[in-house]
């Protein structure tokens, strides 16, 4: 690897003798660590290039199985979502007919009731008003019977009291009906 840039590492050696020479690179400790540091990584560079390389391949292909999986259970996950949210769509709906149903239900019970309770008042009602209506012929008849008693009585009465003056003028009265 190292011969594959000659040119590369000549240039970089003659930029360096050069510049050593003109005293544009003065050597203190600061240098002489950058240097040691930029003779590593090129060292390490050139000398372990195909295994990083490799490392870093192995390690994206890692990666992008990772990435292939999540993608994958990402999916899974929005298509078991998806279900569970046309499930409680579906559930939603049949909720709602079920609102109605009982709704028409409650209804049709609730007119049932009433039905059923104004025919059990018209019912109670027909029959307080037939036991007023026989109290009322009873009363009206124990009335009459009473006021007739009592008119007898008191015709009796008024006979036995005026008996004297009573009995010529009935007997004219009965005259003149014969006659005509």
């Amino acid at each position: 690897m190292i011969f594959q840039n000659k040119t590369l590492i000549l240039a970089s050696t003659l930029a360096f003798l050069v510049c050593s020479s003109k005293n544009l690179i003065i050597y203190n400790e600061e240098i002489l660590v950058a240097l040691s540091f930029l003779c590593f990584v090129f060292f390490s560079f050139s000398s372990f290039q195909e295994s990083v390389k490799e490392t870093f391949e192995s390690r994206q292909a890692i990666i992008q199985q990772e990435l292939e999986q999540m993608a994958l259970l990402k999916r899974e996950n929005v298509e078991k979502l998806k279900k569970a949210y046309e499930q409680s769509f579906a559930l939603v709906q049949s909720l709602e007919a079920l609102k109605l149903a009982s709704m028409k239900e409650l209804s049709a019970a609730q007119n049932q009731r009433v039905e059923a309770f104004e025919a059990c008042i018209q019912r109670k009602s027909i029959q307080k008003l037939n036991q007023i209506l026989t109290l009322e012929k009873q009363f009206t008849l124990s009335l009459h019977t009473k006021i007739t008693q009592s008119f007898t009585q008191s015709i009796l009465n008024y006979f036995y009291k005026n008996k004297s003056s009573l009995i010529p003028q009935l007997f004219d009265q009965a005259c003149a009906q014969l006659k005509k």
